[in-house]
């Protein structure tokens, strides 16, 4: 009996032992088949977890990320109602608009253009500036001798007191400036005498400035454009004593120091600078050093023996201060030389020339052969002027003369005509290379300037030792 019911609890016990078994190799075998999947079996998974996501597959990234939502438009999240009760109704064309007429342009030929100096390049350069001063007394009689003055003593700007122009008069200033000047002038509007004016070389540029006016004095006012403006003034006070000289005078040149430091004033004071017990010329220095300006007029300018005509500068330093008489005129010329930075403008010039290297040699072969037979046998100088007139003709037709605004320049001289040989050569490899783009042009280019560069330098070398 016992044994009996020992063995019924060793079937059991084994029984629940081989059913523990297999329930333990069903859960492995399930826990293994998930890790035995393949990439392609996971992407195919993919799109359809939506919700829920196996902690598995978040062990891969590469393969698996979690969908994202669709996008809303947070406008469409808004409750819009639709009001069709009334539309817009469309109105369409049913032909199209007229075409612009052809000629309907602007016509350019009625616009004026610039002047010649105005448009011309301008290149920025240190250049000795010879200046001078004139107190003239009327420019009647006198004009002559001004332009003489300006090319016989090569003079670049010039300042006149006392022109005694009246207000839209520009004759005898027209007559004054020689070619290759301008002016610029302010006469006095009332009463007789007074009058300035600046006169310059066109090859320099020039800005009139428009300053307050002041009752006490005249004054025209301009800039040299340059690295540092450099403003340039006349002066002319009245000859009478006017109280409210020195304060007009110290606001005048309170305005220029705000415009520029370099300064250049000249003029006829009317102050006699040689008396220094006088309290007009006191106060005028220490006007003077009040602004840091500085008076450079040491000699007489008057054949009384009195300085009136002054230079008066800030920044700059006027060299070379000579004061000469001049005929015409109780006031001595004075002149004076600066190194300055300034613009200067090349002087343009027409020239004409034909394009000969676009010349059909076919056609010109055939015009020629035309003319020729047209020929006639007439006396010698009429077949030579027929025949000069006709290869003329026949010039102007495939190659015209044509028309262009140049600038010329002074040639260095260091440059010899061998470099100008070496200078076109270089032109001719270098479009050339342009043209073919091969590397053997680009060689014989680049070995050509340096040959051209090393000439040049030993031509300065031998010009300059």
């Amino acid at each position: 009996m016992a044994g009996s019911v020992q063995g019924t609890w060793i079937c059991k016990a084994l029984t629940c032992l081989v059913l523990a078994l297999c329930l333990l190799s069903t859960m492995i075998q399930l826990v293994l088949g998930l890790y035995q999947y393949s990439a392609a079996d996971l992407l195919r998974l993919r799109p359809r977890l939506t919700r829920s996501v196996m902690d598995v597959l978040l062990t891969f990234p590469d393969i698996f990320f979690q969908p994202r939502h669709r996008y809303i438009h947070r406008g469409s999240r808004r409750n819009f109602q639709q009001d069709t009760r009334a539309k817009i109704t469309s109105y369409w064309s049913t032909s199209r608009p007229p075409l612009r007429p052809s000629g309907r342009a602007s016509d350019s030929s009625v616009l004026a253009s610039l002047a010649t100096v105005a448009s011309a390049p301008a290149h920025l350069s240190e250049d000795t500036i010879s200046f001078a001063h004139l107190n003239i007394r009327s420019l009647t009689g006198k004009t002559h001798l001004i332009q003489d003055l300006l090319t016989d003593h090569n003079i670049d700007i010039l300042s006149l007191n006392e022109t005694w122009q009246q207000p839209q008069d520009f004759t005898l200033l027209n007559e004054a400036t020689p070619p290759g000047f301008v002016y610029m002038m302010q006469p006095r509007n009332s009463g007789r005498g007074g009058g300035l004016a600046i006169l310059y070389c066109e090859t320099m540029r020039v800005t009139p400035l428009t300053v307050s006016s002041y009752g006490s004095f005249e004054s025209p006012v301009c800039q040299l454009p340059g690295s540092i403006p450099i403003i340039v003034a006349t002066i002319y006070p009245s000859p009478k004593f006017n109280k409210e000289f020195l304060n007009d005078f110290s606001a005048f040149i309170a305005y220029l120091s705000s415009l520029s430091s370099n300064i250049i004033i000249m003029g006829d004071f009317n102050i006699h600078l040689d008396n220094s017990k006088s309290l007009a010329t006191r106060d005028f220095i220490s006007c003077l050093d009040n602004f840091d300006f500085q008076q450079f007029m040491e000699t007489p300018t008057h054949f009384k023996g009195h300085i009136l005509d002054l230079i008066c500068c800030t920044g700059l330093t006027p060299n070379d201060c000579t004061a000469e008489e001049f005929p015409s005129s109780d006031h001595f010329l004075f002149t004076f030389n600066m190194t300055l930075t300034v613009y200067t403008i090349k002087p343009q010039r027409v020239i004409t020339f034909r394009n000969l290297k676009n010349i059909n040699m076919d056609n010109f072969q055939l015009d020629i052969d035309a003319f020729v037979e047209s020929l006639q046998t007439i006396s010698p100088s009429d077949l030579v002027n027929f025949y000069n007139e006709g290869h003329l003709d026949i010039l102007n037709l495939v190659a015209p003369l044509k028309t262009q605004s140049v600038s010329f320049t002074h040639t260095a001289p260091w440059f010899t005509p061998t470099l100008h040989i070496l200078k076109s050569k270089g032109r001719q490899l270098e479009r050339l290379y342009k043209k073919t783009g091969l590397n053997v042009h680009k060689e014989m280019y680049f070995s050509h300037m340096h040959h051209y560069r090393d000439s040049i330098r030993h031509a300065k070398a031998a010009c300059f030792p």
